[in-house]
């Protein structure tokens, strides 16, 4: 068994899951989206804060509704591309699903942490209560940042590298198609269960 697991996986080397300087890719991406949603939550609340249409796009844009169903499209996209990887279209529509879904993540994530800096320098906060409230929301934070950054990362890892597949989806193509098709059910039916099950 070990050799035969040895013989699917041995021939992945580093820099086919390896992203290196392509993370700045993600962080530009990050940084095109997050600063203007958190710079228009400041502008808006200090400057406009009784127009309710500001408002409501802020409050429309953190909810996280359109980001988990968009999501898991991608999930269970990638998934397909899996277990389809000898083919181009799968992999070509989970990258514009996963890019899209790693945007509005970014922009969600900007508008939050807009009213997270309303919200720690709220006046009407004595001193424990906002470090209280500091620390446990930007540990949170934290972990919304990375849960969206994995999006971004699978994304990555079915990039077109120039002819069309990445080398990532190269390497799957040369396991036997079983495994192939357990990985990508695994990752496609775990996610189709969590998004129905959602009530």
């Amino acid at each position: 068994m070990k050799q035969f697991l040895s013989s699917q996986f041995s021939h992945f080397e580093k820099d086919d899951i390896n992203p290196g300087t392509e993370i700045k890719e993600a962080l530009f991406v990050f940084c095109a989206w997050a600063l203007p949603a958190f710079g228009f939550v400041l502008w808006a609340n200090k400057y406009y804060p009784d127009v309710e249409f500001y408002q409501s796009a802020i409050s429309e844009g953190v909810g996280p509704n359109l980001w988990n169903a968009i999501g898991a499209f991608g999930f269970f996209s990638f998934g397909i591309a899996i277990v389809l990887s000898k083919l181009s279209l799968p992999a070509k529509v989970a990258r514009h699903i996963l890019s899209n879904t790693y945007a509005i993540g970014c922009l969600t994530f900007g508008l939050i942490v807009g009213q997270w800096c309303i919200l720690i320098f709220n006046q009407e906060l004595v001193w424990w209560h906002r470090g209280l409230f500091g620390v446990t929301s930007g540990f949170l934070l934290v972990i919304v940042f990375l849960y969206n950054l994995i999006v971004w990362y699978m994304y990555y890892l079915i990039k077109n590298d120039g002819d069309g597949k990445s080398p990532f989806l190269v390497k799957l193509e040369q396991m036997n198609f079983l495994w192939r098709l357990f990985i990508g059910l695994v990752v496609a039916l775990l996610i189709t269960v969590i998004f129905l099950s959602e009530r």
